[in-house]
Parts: C-alpha cells; sequence; structure tokens
C-alpha cells in the first residue's frame, strides 16, 4: 500500500499489491491473500498506522472472517502519532479444503494507514 488510507473500526487494511511471489500457493485476491494449498503458512505483518483519536488501535489477521488465535498486536497511541504494529502468526490450511482467505482487520480505533507489509510463505 503506498498512499495513507483512512479506515474505520472494523475495516479490512487494503493489500496494494505483490512485490515478490515465488509458487502459486499465496495469491493476492483485492485486501486479501488466497491460500490454496494444503499445509502450513508462515506468516509475518507489519503495519504503520496513525489513530485518528487518541487510543488504542488493533490489527489482527483473519482467515475466512474468523480471527487466528494470538496474530493480533495492539498499541496506545496519541491521535496522529504514527504506530507500528507487527506480529508473526502461523496458519493451517487442512488437507480438501478449497482455499481460504487471508486479511487484517483494524479494531479498537479509527486510523490512517500509512503502510501495510505482509509475508506468506508455505512453509
Amino acid at each position: 500500500m503506498q498512499t495513507p488510507t483512512a479506515i474505520p473500526v472494523d475495516g479490512i487494511l487494503p493489500l496494494g499489491s505483490i512485490i515478490r511471489r515465488y509458487g502459486c500457493d499465496a495469491n493476492l485476491n483485492g485486501n486479501a491473500v488466497n491460500i490454496t494449498n494444503a499445509g502450513y503458512y508462515d506468516v509475518d505483518v507489519s503495519v504503520t498506522v496513525a489513530p485518528t483519536a487518541a487510543g488504542t488501535v488493533t490489527v489482527t489477521l483473519v482467515k475466512d472472517g474468523v480471527p487466528i488465535p494470538g496474530a493480533t498486536a495492539s498499541a496506545a497511541a496519541a491521535a496522529g502519532a504514527p504506530t507500528v504494529l507487527s506480529f508473526p502468526a502461523l496458519v493451517r490450511q487442512p488437507c480438501c479444503a478449497s482455499g481460504s482467505a487471508l486479511s487484517l482487520v483494524l479494531t479498537g480505533a479509527a486510523a490512517t494507514v500509512n503502510n501495510v507489509a505482509l509475508r506468506v510463505q508455505r512453509i
């Protein structure tokens, strides 16, 4: 994502474009990354946000709309103060599944998102 974007509470973060892709296990689809093959995926997230009002801002990784346990980061920040939220996650895609969508959801406080870096790698 290049341009700062205002995201409301419970909004999905825009992902922008793929910088590097190897293989066909993970593909960008709008504001989600589709994972298609069975296995485990190593996910690293880094998001720079600036809350529109003072408060706690949270980013959570969700799979098909369901939060992944432990895949979240929060910080209390002043209005307009750039804050980096980052975390690793391990996502399991079961065999016989038709595919899943990974996306990032903002909760806690509305914010302007300045940068999103999302790495998804099948291990």
